[in-house]
């Protein structure tokens, strides 16, 4: 059915369209229509489209995000799935059937952040080379397989070694298609379809829990097999379309050949798109990059900011919600229910949050509510004792961490518009960094021996709330400088594009007033990567 919208949508045999002369894919002439490319027209409210997009502009988008978002969230919804499958596995009977009675969950965490981390920035390099049509789909094929081999597995250290090969191929899923979204959407696009991409694996949290209890009270020893272990069947049967959909409704790269679904004066105007915003397409990928990389200012103030992020992300969550659900003696099915309202609380605030900030073209004002939240929620746990009601209370706001997500990685997108290798580069550590700070940071302070009270964990949350908030102000002070920088080049192009019809002796004053010199020797110092 979607592939049938997508034909009906294309419209390749309109007689305007063959009429027009055949452009150059990775440097389209400016024509007349550049006036179908949307800009801010009005300060007026909107959901989904801005005021003033052409309808041509509204088509294309629709069948970007039924392509390229559906796709994205199908799979990431898996991903998650099974990521939340361990710990709902381990309070639904593996922990009594394997024998796990110390650190082992935390570990099984661990293991899977290791192959996360190590295959995160080689898996985005391989993806500036290899065409995601293809990458995405591979990725998937291998990483349900080896989901479904956790079912046959007696012993923690087995699940250990899988959970390390599941982690390294899911390396390829998170970074490259948030990349992908970057590669597609413009500026004012993003943090809503980013929001939505993320909101995808939360609500994989939310049904791992339905899932679960169901599988618990329905399936529990069907086929001689325990409920905990059909959780990973069924995430593997789950997956497996993906892989076909993948091939058939991920796009070509955009700037060397065109898509099935698209025509080619859509793909002329997504390239026009993203030049609007100064996005720019794959270019060098040698030595240079690492420079281009550490010599600016991105990979260290954003990864910086991501990894403060971890340090809060990593208690409260819907994990440690379910140790404390378990020792109160709640219920298998209540333990696995209940800490899905902190994971319907962070999709409710993530699409309100991305909404807002694409209207708004800042995501400032989320980020200080988010700040504010994470605080008072570390506050209550670090007190205690307080009654169960201010402990919901503290786990369900603690939700809105996940809203910090989307928001860091619009940012990038934004800020690295400039070079696409490096955008692509930064994404990667972001995630690779900052999950490895996360990782040591909940083997020290989160261990699972501590449950429920994580006396350590929550008065480190508490601390890293506090530095999460006074980084905000670092990273708007970069983010302004990179901007006037930015203008001052502009303003600087454009005098000396100006002067050339000037008279010769005005061009001589051009130049000893230093423009020409001034941009000669700093425009590479100016320039902002993508």
């Amino acid at each position: 059915m979607a592939i049938t919208f997508l034909q009906k949508m294309s419209g390749r045999s309109r007689p305007e369209e063959s009429s027009r002369g055949e452009e150059t894919p990775a440097t389209p002439e400016i024509t007349g229509e550049d006036a179908l490319i949307s800009s801010k027209t009005s300060d007026k409210f909107y959901f989904w489209t801005r005021p003033g997009t052409s309808k041509e502009e509204k088509k294309l988008v629709q069948k970007l995000d039924l392509a390229i978002l559906t796709f994205c969230c199908l799979t990431f919804f898996a991903k998650d799935l099974d990521r939340n499958n361990i710990s709902n596995a381990y309070i639904s009977g593996m922990k009594e059937d394997l024998g796990l009675y110390g650190n082992e969950l935390n570990w099984m965490t661990t293991w899977f952040q290791i192959g996360y981390i190590v295959g995160q920035i080689p898996s985005q390099i391989l993806l500036t080379k290899i065409s995601p049509r293809w990458y995405l789909p591979a990725a998937e094929f291998f990483w349900a397989f080896f989901v479904l081999f956790i079912y046959k597995c007696q012993t923690a250290q087995q699940i250990y070694a899988i959970r390390f090969c599941v982690g390294f191929i899911e390396a390829a899923s998170w970074p490259g298609l948030h990349f992908m979204i970057g590669t597609w959407y413009r500026n004012h696009e993003i943090n809503k379809r980013s929001g939505i991409f993320t909101a995808s694996g939360i609500a994989a949290t939310m049904f791992s829990g339905y899932i679960q209890a169901g599988i618990y009270q329905t399936i529990d020893g069907h086929l001689g097999i325990r409920g905990w272990r059909w959780l990973f069947i069924i995430d593997f049967l789950i997956t497996c379309p993906m892989v076909i959909i993948g091939l058939i409704i991920i796009p070509n790269p955009l700037y060397e050949k065109n898509t099935w679904w698209m025509t080619e004066k859509e793909r002329q105007m997504c390239m026009k798109r993203l030049e609007a915003d100064n996005r720019k397409p794959l270019g060098r990928f040698d030595r240079s990059l690492f420079k281009r990389v550490l010599g600016r200012w991105h990979f260290w103030i954003l990864v910086t900011w991501f990894t403060l992020m971890y340090f809060v992300y990593q208690a409260p969550t819907t994990s440690t919600m379910a140790l404390w659900l378990k020792a109160e003696k709640y219920s298998v099915p209540d333990a696995n229910n209940l800490p899905t309202v902190y994971s319907a609380i962070s999709i409710i605030f993530m699409l309100v949050s991305g909404t807002y900030n694409d209207w708004r073209g800042s995501q400032v004002e989320s980020v200080v509510l988010i700040c504010i939240t994470q605080i008072i929620s570390e506050a209550l746990l670090v007190a205690w004792n307080l009654g169960k009601p201010a402990i919901f209370f503290a786990f369900y706001i603690a939700g809105t961490i996940q809203s910090l997500f989307p928001i860091i990685v619009s940012w990038t997108h934004k800020v690295c518009s400039g070079d696409a290798e490096e955008r692509a580069i930064v994404i990667g550590a972001l995630n690779s960094i900052g999950l490895a700070q996360g990782t040591w940071w909940n083997q020290v302070f989160v261990p699972t021996v501590e449950a429920p009270r994580f006396y350590r964990g929550y008065r480190a949350g508490l601390a890293a709330s506090l530095a999460l908030s006074a980084w905000l102000p670092v990273v708007m002070w970069f983010t302004r400088r990179q901007e006037r920088q930015e203008k001052h080049l502009i303003v600087g192009t454009q005098v000396v594009e100006g002067s050339g019809h000037d008279t010769e002796r005005d061009r001589t004053s051009l130049e000893k007033g230093g423009v020409a010199a001034n941009l000669t020797d700093k425009g590479d110092e100016s320039k902002i990567a993508v």
